[in-house]
């Protein structure tokens, strides 16, 4: 599936920044069928790229004069490939065993690890663990309603879940910890969603989970998203990989000085029908 995407992202502040630093994983990653076939990212200031240790392209922006607003503009065309649940070969240095260990922001607790152990009864090796993946993420998703605004980008999977509600960050970290809790390696996917039922287009989150094979140290990455309830599929455009959102999330930066800020984002995502 081709897919056309912009992404805006709008700082503004109540009065001059003297100084920030924003990084921008906002560039699609080319794996497992996926292809950049165009994109550009517009931005004020000096910019670098660097790749981080996850595999992901990161933009780093630096303004050092006074400013009042920051405008980050992404967009391009990106091909995704037409299977459901795929599996992706491991393509970081970071080994999939560290994706077993908790982050604070998806340390199980009792309600995780109970949760975790009615889906899940043995470890990363065993021949059913997608089936129990896919129990699992049934269990999330129904358990846990998608409410705008009862969380923010600092709630944990524990207070996510006891108040069943959140957003797909949300869900995305109540499934990692509970992965986690049963010693499956997982890890978070940030990224953009067509939803042709809906006409809804957003930034999206997801997990993916280690699916080990019989050859002893085999295996790849199988995509659920928790909140559509289905394994990954061509609807989806993949940016970033980590432990969590704070590894993965489009842009996060830092600023002297600027008061209140304000932050505005739009983002679109269309079917292509260029060569159809």
């Amino acid at each position: 599936m081709r897919l056309e995407i912009r992404h805006e992202t709008i700082y503004r502040y109540s009065s001059p920044a003297s100084y920030s630093i924003q990084y921008v994983r906002q560039t699609p990653r080319t794996e497992g069928g996926q292809r950049t076939l165009s994109w550009y990212i517009d931005t004020p200031g000096r910019r670098w790229r660097q790749t981080d240790a996850y595999g992901n392209s990161v933009l780093v922006l630096s303004l050092t004069e006074p400013h009042s607003e920051i405008r980050v503009v992404a967009q391009g065309e990106v091909e995704t490939p037409d299977e459901r649940g795929m599996v992706f070969p491991h393509d970081s240095a970071v080994p999939p065993l560290a994706f077993a260990l908790p982050t604070p922001l998806t340390q199980a607790d009792d309600a995780i690890h109970k949760l975790a152990a009615e889906a899940i009864s043995g470890s990363g090796a065993d021949a059913g663990l997608q089936v129990s993946l896919e129990v699992l993420m049934n269990l999330v998703s129904k358990r846990m309603a998608y409410i705008l605004g009862t969380t923010d980008v600092h709630a944990t999977a524990a207070e996510a879940l006891a108040q069943e509600s959140g957003v797909c960050q949300d869900l995305a970290h109540v499934f990692l910890a509970a992965c986690r809790a049963r010693g499956v390696p997982a890890r978070y996917i940030s990224g953009y969603l067509l939803d042709d039922a809906s006409h809804v287009a957003s930034s999206h989150a997801w997990a993916e989970a280690w699916i080990a094979t019989a050859n002893r140290g085999a295996g790849g990455w199988m995509g659920f998203d928790v909140t559509q309830n289905r394994l990954a599929g061509p609807e989806l455009c993949r940016l970033a990989v980590g432990r969590d959102y704070l590894d993965a999330s489009p842009i996060r930066g830092m600023r002297l000085g600027g008061a209140e800020e304000e932050m505005k984002v739009n983002v679109t995502v269309e079917r292509s029908h260029i060569g159809l």
